[in-house]
């Protein structure tokens, strides 16, 4: 099985901007996004942030263009996805469902929402009691079959810069304990802080990927008879580079960052998969 992801999408609206950098965007996000529906895969995953600000302009044109391509998208919804319009009116216009999981043969997969509803001072992770017992659920039902958990926010100090004020779920939120009753092996992946990161704890690989607009890569996981690997795979042109620099030096609410792209440790891993005796 191949599942391709890509981290924080920030599609953004063009009312206001002059014509150059909406030029730009059209341009990029479809050369972007052809790319990624273009690799072999069996799911196609947003981990959160697919929108920069939720707006309904952006969220219909983001996916019409994906809806092209009439593959199985999963779209983790991230805080910025949730500043515009209603979680009721993006769940409408994306035709998602939240908290899902997926059981197939090898793998588990559970797209788990983490981002408050129209928070704008606190962008922080939030998960709810109720979704905590359903994960706790989830975890003890799969016994050791491979689980991955793709979310906007990451487990509070585990990947990069998780440990700084609103870059995790909650940190009182006691998610680690429920991800630690996973017998075998288990994946958390999650966008949110623009930074690649791998970190390994005990059986679970927690991975974060940087913002496309940063660093247009597409990761592709590929789970295998005794292993999981996550490898980078580099979309980035130099026409694709000028473009995301035109169109992040040009938007609200986001700001670029060079120094989220990490190295080959931070964006690669081969992991085996644990046997229990």
């Amino acid at each position: 099985m191949r599942i391709a992801f890509i981290g924080d999408l920030h599609y953004p609206s063009m009312i206001g901007k002059n014509e150059k950098v909406k030029e730009a965007r059209d341009a990029f996000y479809a050369k972007f996004l052809h790319t990624f529906f273009e690799l072999e895969a069996d799911y196609y995953v947003s981990i959160g942030d697919l929108t920069n600000f939720g707006k309904e302009d952006e969220l219909h044109e983001v996916y019409e263009i994906i809806r092209k391509y009439e593959k199985p998208f999963i779209h983790t919804f991230g805080n910025h996805d949730l500043y515009g319009v209603s979680r009721d009116e993006v769940l409408n216009i994306s035709n998602s469902e939240q908290n899902i999981s997926i059981a197939t043969d090898k793998v588990n997969i559970i797209s788990l929402e983490t981002a408050r509803d129209h928070d704008h001072e606190d962008y922080g992770g939030y998960i709810s009691d109720k979704q905590l017992q359903w994960l706790k659920a989830e975890i003890e039902e799969s016994e050791e079959k491979l689980v991955i958990i793709f979310a906007h926010h990451p487990v509070y100090d585990t990947t990069a810069n998780s440990n700084f004020p609103y870059l995790s779920i909650q940190p009182d939120i006691p998610i680690l304990d429920v991800l630690r009753k996973k017998k075998g092996n288990g994946i958390y992946i999650n966008g949110h802080n623009h930074k690649d990161s791998i970190e390994t704890i005990d059986n679970w690989t927690f991975v974060q990927a940087n913002a496309v607009l940063d660093d247009q890569s597409i990761r592709v996981l590929e789970i295998n008879d005794n292993e999981i690997s996550i490898q980078s795979f580099n979309a980035a042109t130099s026409e694709l580079k000028s473009m995301a620099q035109i169109i992040g030096s040009n938007i609200n609410h986001f700001q670029l960052s060079p120094l989220g792209m990490g190295t080959t440790p931070n964006r690669e891993i081969v992991i085996k998969k644990t046997v229990t005796v």
